[in-house]
């Protein structure tokens, strides 16, 4: 009796330690473009690197810590120079690189979105293999979780409320299984910028956004038990944006609906806006919940500028090609949620029509955001000698405004009632 119940003590000692969220499922792993087009791709790491061949049936080399080795273009895969480039390794079609247990392998001169060229650490292991250019790329293979303490902080600051990373997390995993594949082209699930996901690897990491992706592990968003696209933008200035009306060619998403991001007691605005309305929320700072100072930079949830009208002429003539002198640029058509749906370029030879968010942004020369009002400047009867334009939020404003989730859980909301606000109708399910 003795012996059979130390063994059923520790089989409860070991369900009691355990996590006791995480249910049953193979985690999924998931492959990360980091580099392509690379001459050579030079790597180091703090307690060495083992480098196998690309299949992992043999150990080519060990480089020692912090020794700086090289892979090249060969003739038959890729080439391996040591750090004093007294040896070299032929290696058939690729190399793998392993860091020890727990550890990380660097790669130097990586282009990171907010960081420039820098050196950057990886957790799981780095394929380095020849593209179809014959240059070098550079993939990460690793568990999704892991992938996550990557994304959360390169995504939303650490700072953030720990129920707002949570929701980022959530977030974030699912926009992880929904896109994996996208790349698979290129040789990998998806690349390392915004558009799949920012992913910092390991040198993002921080304990607190490390502590979301950990207590809400496996966990995405569903809809009608089919996974949820959880789109998410960094500042929606105010009301979040129908998938819509800022992506034309989609058909509307019933979790991705347009709504305002403020509590109704505290903020008198009723949309949509009449005109004069409209143009005083554009252009002052109502205390909706992504009105945080201290989480973004203010000109993230109000902005402005004056465009000479020779510089805007040229951002849109790259878009819709030669229209003559600008006249004039005018919102042709508004969502009730305040987002540009199409704008109006008025020549003196022709007049052309933009639609979508995304491509008026960019003709209008990478505004920060659709939710905008434009006027010219005048002097008498002249052509414009400038536009001013100013404007809400910042990014495509559907789904989660993550500067919003901020503010909503330093009012005491817990992840999931963040989710549900952005994404009505979803719940939260465990996937592995």
């Amino acid at each position: 009796m003795g012996f059979r119940f130390k063994w059923v003590f520790l089989a409860l000692l070991a369900f009691v330690a355990g996590q006791p969220d995480r249910c049953g499922g193979e985690l999924p792993r998931i492959r990360i473009g980091l580099l392509q087009g690379r001459e050579s791709v030079s790597f180091s790491g703090p307690a060495g690197v083992t480098i196998q061949s690309l299949r992992g049936d043999r150990v080519v080399a060990w480089a020692p810590p912090e020794e700086r080795w090289t892979l090249a273009p060969g003739e038959a895969g890729v080439r391996l120079v040591d750090a004093d480039r007294a040896q070299e390794w032929s290696i058939a079609g690729g190399a793998l690189l392993l860091p020890p247990e727990g550890g990380v392998v660097t790669l130097h001169g990586v282009t990171g979105h907010w960081d420039g060229i820098t050196d950057r650490r990886y957790r799981g292991v780095l394929e380095v293999r020849g593209d179809m250019g014959g240059a070098l790329a550079a993939i990460n293979a690793l568990d999704i979780e892991t992938y996550l303490r990557g994304v959360v902080p390169s995504e939303m600051p650490a700072k953030y409320p720990l129920e707002a990373l949570k929701a980022q997390a959530v977030a974030a995993r699912g926009q992880a299984l929904s896109k994996a594949g996208r790349h698979r082209s290129d040789g990998f699930d998806l690349c390392a910028t915004e558009h799949c996901q920012v992913y910092g690897g390991a040198t993002r990491e921080d304990p607190n956004s490390d502590r979301a992706v950990a207590q809400t592990w496996g966990e995405v968003l569903e809809y009608q038990g089919r996974l949820a696209d959880t789109l998410y933008s960094s500042n929606c200035g105010g009301h979040t944006v129908d998938n819509e009306d800022y992506w034309p060619t989609q058909s509307p998403v019933p979790y991705l609906r347009g709504a305002p991001d403020f509590d109704g007691d505290a903020v008198d605005l009723s949309f949509p806006l009449a005109p004069e309305e409209l143009r005083q929320y554009l252009k002052y700072a109502p205390a909706v919940y992504c009105n945080q100072p201290e989480y973004a930079k203010a000109s993230k949830f109000r902005w402005w500028s004056v465009v000479p009208r020779e510089q805007l002429k040229k951002s849109l003539a790259e878009s819709v090609g030669d229209f003559g002198e600008l006249l004039d640029v005018r919102a042709t058509d508004r969502a009730d949620s305040g987002i540009v749906r199409e704008i109006t370029i008025i020549g003196t030879d022709a007049l052309h029509k933009i639609r979508g968010g995304g491509a008026l942004r960019r003709a209008l020369g990478g505004i920060n955001s659709a939710s905008f009002a434009i006027e010219p400047i005048r002097e008498g009867d002249d052509p414009p000698v400038a536009f001013a334009i100013w404007g809400a939020g910042w990014g495509h404003q559907v789904g989660m405004c993550q500067v919003g989730a901020a503010g909503v859980a330093d009012r005491g909301w817990d992840y999931r009632s963040i989710l549900s606000k952005y994404y009505p109708g979803c719940g939260t399910v465990r996937r592995y």
